[in-house]
């Protein structure tokens, strides 16, 4: 990993995090849902892209390619409440799945307790997708390069796992109600995952407080904990058919 980003990131989730989240001030946050037309979308997109790429691509192990600069333990830690939330073998599709290593931590996760999961994955990045079919090459043909806000997904899926952080804000809403309506089987079930860092403070809501004031109905919450703090919350929310 080079200096710069080693430097950058001290052990924690907050350097990739933060790329998006100052991006997404310094270019978005004076945009209004009528400007935001879906050319400017592509774009916006197009340059996040370079940016989390070049991020994620300086990374040396499997979860620094995934967007964590952290100890390999705490990585697993926070995102265990993901597994928790496949109950049922199936389809499940990662939107923003970076090099595939969260893909094949599910597989070998769930697998223990007698569950299969068929990996798809879906990323702006065609590097990120590259490394993701070296990594899990029976199930190279799953993966799509593509924006989850326009890619037209050849299928339904039982299991879908997004975050919004890399959403503007004013098209969160929109993003999740296609999600529910295009990307899930009739039984399917939508896992909305939140990480954060144990600098972060405390008192700022979790997403599901944003589902919820959205309308949005909650199944169930998974979290996990590091030293007594919440760093990771997965909401779940069924298909809306």
């Amino acid at each position: 990993m080079s200096k710069a980003v080693q430097n950058s990131t001290s052990g924690n989730f907050r350097f990739v995090r933060n790329v998006v989240r100052n991006y997404i001030s310094k270019n978005v946050e004076s945009e209004t849902n009528s400007n935001m037309l879906p050319k400017n979308i592509n774009k916006w997109f197009s340059e996040m892209s370079s940016k989390l790429e070049e991020s994620y691509l300086a990374g040396d192990t499997p979860w620094q390619q995934s967007g964590f600069f952290g100890p390999e333990e705490i990585w697993i830690k926070c995102r265990k409440p993901i597994e928790k939330c496949i109950v049922s073998s199936g389809t499940f599709l990662d939107i923003g799945c970076a090099n595939g290593y969260l893909l094949e931590c599910l597989i070998e996760w769930t697998r223990v307790r007698g569950i299969k999961i068929t990996p798809f994955g879906l990323d702006i990045s065609e590097k990120l997708i590259d490394l993701s079919k070296q990594r899990l090459p029976k199930y190279k043909y799953n993966f799509y390069v593509g924006n989850a806000f326009t890619w037209i997904s050849p299928q339904k899926y039982d299991y879908v796992r997004t975050e919004l952080v890399y959403v503007p804000e004013q098209l969160k809403k929109e993003y999740v109600d296609r999600l529910l309506k295009l990307f899930l089987t009739d039984k399917g079930k939508l896992l909305i995952a939140e990480y954060r860092s144990r600098r972060d403070i405390e008192y700022v809501p979790w997403i599901n407080t944003f589902l919820e004031n959205e309308g949005f109905r909650i199944d169930e919450c998974k979290s996990a904990f590091c030293e007594g703090k919440e760093l990771t919350r997965v909401c779940v929310i069924s298909s809306i058919r």
